[in-house]
C-alpha cells in the first residue's frame, strides 16, 4: 500500500480520528479477551495425565498460579511459547495471570469475559494475588471485580496487604522480619551501554550511604586537583570505581615534600576484564588509527552481559594501570573441533560457547555459558563409534529447561550449518535459529 493510499483512508476531521482510536481501541480490548480465552482453553487441554498412562513418564507437572489451581503439563509452554514468538518465561507468566484470574478470581474472569473489566487490568491484580491463600484471594477477587477499572496501585496494595492481615497473619509477618533488611546493592550487568558503562543501584544504611557520599564528593574533588577534564558526574563516577581498586584509599595517598605522591601507596591492578576479541590481540595494542582503510574491529566483556565493545574502548582499558586486561585468543567458531570421548575438551567448549552465545531453543537468551552443551545426535556411551560425535557438528548449548525437553522427547532439532538449528515442535512446527534471532519457517498455509 502506497503512503498516498493510506492517507487518504486516514479520516479527515479530529472527531473522526478519535472515534477511529476508540475503535481500534476497543478491537484490542476484544482481541486480548479472546486470546485469553484461548489460552485457558491450551491450559485445559494439557491436563498431568494419570499416572498409569503410558504418557505419564513424559509429563512434567506445574502449578503456575497460586494454592488451587490444577495443575498442567509444563512442556505445553514451549509449543504455546514458540508460536508467539516469545520467550517461555514470557509465556510462562501470561499462563501464570490467565490461570490465576480462571481459576483462582473467578469473578472478575467472568468480568473480564462481559468487558466491564479490562483485561490488562485483571491481570495486574492476578499478579499480586498468586501468593494468597484461597481464602486470601477469593476476598481480592470480591473486593475489586466491580471497580477494578478505577483501582490504583496504591489501593491495591493496601487491599492484599488487609487479605493478608486477615487471612494470613503468620505469612505476613514472616515476609515482614524477612524483608527488613532492604539493603541491597545492585549491578545491571545485562543492561550495558555501547560505551562501556553499567548502571549500578544501592540502599544502604543512612550512615554507610552519607559516609559514601563524603567519599565520592572528596574523591571528585581530588580528581580535580589533578588537572581532570571529565564533568562533575564522571569525576564522581571514576571517584567510586577508585574506592573500589583502593587505589586513592582515605585518607588519599600520602605527599612528599615535592607533592609527588608515595608510589609505594598505589595498588596493583585490582580489576579483571576477559575479552572475547573478534581480532588479534595486536590489532588492539597496535592498531593504525592513520590507515587509508579502517576496519571495525570490536570484542566483547563476557562479565558484561556479552556486551560488544569497539576497540578504541578496549585499547583505553589497556592503558589504565589498575584494570587488568585478559584478551582470549581468537577462536574459529567455523574450524571443527572434535573429541573422541562424551565430555568435551575446554578449547571446544570454549568454541561452542562462543560461536551459540545463548541457549539455541528459539528465542531463548540464556547465556551460553551457564548452559549445558548437548550432543545434537545422542552420544553412545555403549558404542562411542556408532553415535553422535562430540564435535563442532554435533554440540550446542542448551539451558536445563531446554535439555530436558529435548532428552524427554517432546521437541527435535538438527544442525544445518555452523550455528544454524532447525526445530520440530511436538505439533511439527518449524523454527530457525541462527546468529541473527529466531523465527518460524513454518509453510504459510499452516
Amino acid at each position: 500500500m502506497s503512503a498516498s493510499t493510506a492517507s487518504t483512508q486516514l479520516p479527515d476531521t479530529p472527531a473522526a480520528v478519535l472515534a477511529a482510536l476508540r475503535c481500534e481501541q476497543d478491537a484490542r480490548r476484544d482481541s486480548e479477551i479472546r486470546s485469553m480465552s484461548l489460552a485457558a482453553h491450551w491450559v485445559a487441554l494439557h491436563p498431568v495425565a494419570d499416572p498409569s498412562h503410558p504418557e505419564a513418564c513424559f509429563q512434567s507437572p506445574k502449578t503456575f498460579a497460586g494454592e488451587g489451581s490444577p495443575p498442567i503439563d509444563e512442556f505445553c509452554v514451549p509449543e504455546l511459547a514458540t508460536k508467539l514468538a516469545m520467550t517461555c518465561d514470557a509465556a510462562g507468566s501470561y499462563l501464570t495471570d490467565v490461570i490465576e484470574l480462571r481459576y483462582r478470581l473467578p469473578r472478575l474472569w467472568a468480568a473480564i469475559l462481559t468487558g466491564t473489566v479490562t483485561p490488562w487490568r485483571a491481570r495486574v491484580i492476578a499478579q499480586t494475588t498468586v501468593a494468597l491463600t484461597e481464602q486470601a484471594a477469593t476476598f481480592v477477587d470480591a473486593q475489586t471485580c466491580w471497580c477494578a477499572n478505577r483501582l490504583t496501585p496504591s489501593q491495591l496494595s493496601r487491599l492484599v496487604d488487609h487479605a493478608r492481615a486477615r487471612y494470613m497473619p503468620e505469612a505476613l509477618q514472616r515476609d515482614q522480619d524477612a524483608s527488613a533488611d532492604k539493603r541491597h546493592v545492585t549491578f545491571e550487568t545485562d543492561q550495558v551501554s555501547f560505551d562501556g558503562t553499567i548502571h549500578l543501584d544501592a540502599n544502604l544504611d543512612i550512615p554507610d550511604a552519607l559516609a559514601l557520599a563524603d567519599a565520592v564528593k572528596n574523591g571528585a574533588a581530588h580528581l580535580a586537583t589533578l588537572g581532570s577534564t571529565d564533568t562533575l558526574n564522571g569525576r564522581r563516577a571514576s571517584a567510586l570505581g577508585d574506592l573500589a581498586r583502593r587505589q586513592h584509599p582515605l585518607p588519599f595517598a600520602d605527599h612528599d615534600d615535592a607533592g609527588q605522591a608515595d608510589s609505594a601507596a598505589v595498588a596493583p591492578p585490582s580489576t579483571q576484564l576477559v575479552i572475547y576479541a573478534h581480532l588479534s590481540t595486536d590489532a588492539i595494542t597496535h592498531y593504525d588509527t592513520g590507515a587509508p582503510t579502517r576496519e571495525c574491529l570490536t570484542g566483547y566483556v563476557e562479565q558484561a552481559g556479552g556486551r560488544v565493545l569497539s576497540a578504541d574502548q578496549i585499547r583505553a582499558w589497556c592503558g589504565r594501570p589498575e584494570v587488568q586486561v585478559v584478551v582470549k585468543p581468537v577462536i574459529d567458531v567455523r574450524a571443527r573441533l572434535e573429541t573422541t570421548g562424551y565430555t568435551p575438551t575446554a578449547r571446544l567448549r570454549e568454541q561452542v560457547i562462543a560461536r551459540d552465545r545463548t541457549c539455541v531453543f528459539p528465542w531463548c537468551g540464556r547465556n551460553a555459558r551457564r548452559c549445558d552443551l548437548d550432543h545434537v545426535v545422542p552420544f553412545d556411551h555403549d558404542h562411542p563409534g556408532q553415535g553422535g560425535s562430540t564435535s563442532s557438528d554435533n554440540l550446542a548449548a542448551l539451558c536445563r529447561r531446554h535439555h530436558r525437553l529435548k532428552t524427554r522427547g517432546r521437541w527435535q532439532y538438527e544442525m544445518k550449518a555452523s550455528g544454524e538449528f532447525v526445530w520440530t515442535s511436538p505439533l511439527g512446527h518449524l523454527y530457525l535459529r541462527d546468529h541473527t534471532g529466531s523465527r518460524a519457517i513454518d509453510p504459510p498455509d499452516q
